[in-house]
């Protein structure tokens, strides 16, 4: 039965992760490149400077308002604490057992 699982598996794993796809994926991104100006490259030393530059500064937050920092850490926090959330329930809701001490799913197809 696992076997079978793994052969499926397989085949699904290298259609979508073929070379078509990869393809796809690096025409997509050239294409969209060439039709922005490649603004991901000549915007990001602007990007650098206001992301770390804004995070470092020392600044007081206003009434009910957060510091660049303090909205880093919250939006890195929500990011974490979500996946962490979701891995536990749905290593419960598929009773693997191995997901639960953090062993993986390659430790589960292992064991069984």
């Amino acid at each position: 039965m696992l076997s079978t699982i793994e052969s499926i598996n397989s085949v699904i794993n290298n259609f979508i992760w073929g070379l078509p796809a990869m393809i796809c994926i690096i025409g997509v991104g050239m294409v969209l490149s060439v039709r922005t100006g490649f603004i991901q490259i000549r915007k990001f030393p602007y990007a650098m400077k206001i992301t770390i530059g804004r995070m470092l500064k020392k600044r007081n937050a206003s009434d009910g308002a957060l510091t660049p920092f303090q909205a880093v850490c919250t939006a890195l926090a929500a990011t974490v604490g979500t996946g962490n959330i979701a891995g536990v329930a749905g290593a419960i809701a598929i009773d693997i057992q191995g997901l639960y001490s953090g062993c993986g799913y390659q430790q589960y197809l292992n064991v069984y």
